[in-house]
């Protein structure tokens, strides 16, 4: 019984904001300054509420991604919190010098979950992809002269360890700059420009990872990301990322060498499918592991949109000019799409006509285990 009252008095201070004086019925916040500090999302926010003067109304919507997302208005002398809920709005009062008020509302928005389904059985085995065989291939020799990944995972035992580690090394090359490319799209180019200091975007992040981790012995794939309104959003509607198959999991793991995250769930990593669908179904679950620190929210936030489509290249191979690419029925790339839904045909954003790809709505089909 004990438990439960401590349990229940600390609920309560939180929530209640643990505040006796009020100002029309409202909680009040003292404080000598007209700026006051911010925390949300486990982040500070030094001096970024300016506080509105003689009652004016002031509002902040917080997108709800867990069941409670808690918030901190802290000042010079005095603070409040609250434990923001979807659909729920939460109200108090800023008191500035003694005398003048601001009003403050705070409502707790739902975030934009879509479930999204996928045949877990068919299999065409018509379908396949080629990965490389071995990390004896010219090219990766050459990568691994230069940039050596070897060394990166000597003392790492189990494959999440390596991979990690592989991932931290690749994300801390170059800061993310979406308005340059490189000038190939190979890694050894972008990791000899980058050495120079020069920045990249996304897909620079996703095809180093790739090829470091083939170098450290792991089958990996490039996947590309698209947005459910592919064909006609205004903005960017994608995003580039890794994939790599783990053959103590026997399974594939989904990667973002831009962010530097893993995401898992009970311990498991998970592919692009399996993200989307924690983010959908068990959130507060779900764990963005990395060797650095990251936020879980803000990743979310960005990349739930594009997990939607998805789709890779038949050949993940390292070609040299003299070999043939491996296609099906004149088409290279192969798209996972949701059942029930269409297949799209163009990116109006790039001008862009989507004709070289086979379409399949099986899980069996695009995370088959790796064919050489």
């Amino acid at each position: 019984m004990k438990k439960f009252l401590y349990a229940f008095l600390i609920v309560f201070l939180i929530n209640c904001t643990n505040k006796t004086e009020t100002y029309k019925g409202l909680p009040v916040l003292k404080t000598n300054k007209n700026a006051i500090d911010l925390k949300f999302n486990n982040m500070w926010f030094n001096g970024a509420w300016v506080i509105k003067k003689n009652n004016q109304q002031d509002s902040l919507k917080i997108s709800c991604l867990s069941k409670q997302e808690p918030i901190l208005f802290k000042s010079d002398v005095d603070s409040i919190s609250f434990l923001i809920e979807e659909k729920k709005t939460y109200e108090f009062y800023a008191q500035y010098n003694d005398s003048i008020y601001g009003y403050i509302a705070i409502t707790g928005e739902t975030f934009p979950r879509e479930t999204i389904s996928f045949n877990k059985t068919n299999k065409n085995k018509s379908l396949f992809v080629k990965y490389t065989e071995n990390n004896n291939v010219p090219y990766l020799k050459e990568l691994e002269e230069k940039y050596p990944i070897k060394s990166v995972i000597a003392n790492k035992s189990s494959d999440v360890d390596k991979i990690l580690s592989v991932l931290n090394w690749t994300n801390n090359r170059w800061e993310h700059n979406g308005n340059v490319s490189p000038s190939k799209s190979d890694a050894i180019t972008i990791l000899n420009e980058a050495s120079e200091g020069k920045n990249f975007p996304c897909f620079a992040y996703a095809i180093v990872l790739k090829s470091q981790l083939e170098n450290a012995g792991f089958k990996a794939r490039t996947i590309y990301l698209k947005t459910k309104d592919v064909e006609a959003r205004k903005g960017s509607p994608g995003h580039v990322a890794t994939e790599v198959y783990s053959t103590e999991l026997k399974k594939w793991i989904f990667l973002d060498g831009q962010y530097n995250i893993m995401p898992m769930l009970d311990n498991t990593p998970l592919n692009a499918v399996e993200l989307q669908n924690a983010i959908t179904n068990d959130y507060d679950n779900l764990v963005m592991k990395s060797l650095e620190e990251v936020s879980k929210r803000e990743y979310t936030e960005f990349v739930y949109d594009y997990l939607y489509y998805f789709d890779i290249s038949l050949d993940q191979r390292h070609l040299n000019t003299t070999e043939k690419a491996h296609i099906i029925a004149d088409k290279s790339g192969l798209m996972l799409v949701p059942e029930g839904s269409k297949n799209p045909t163009k990116i109006d954003f790039w001008k862009m006509t989507l004709d070289d790809f086979l379409y399949t709505n099986s899980l069996a089909d695009f995370y088959a285990d790796p064919v050489l």
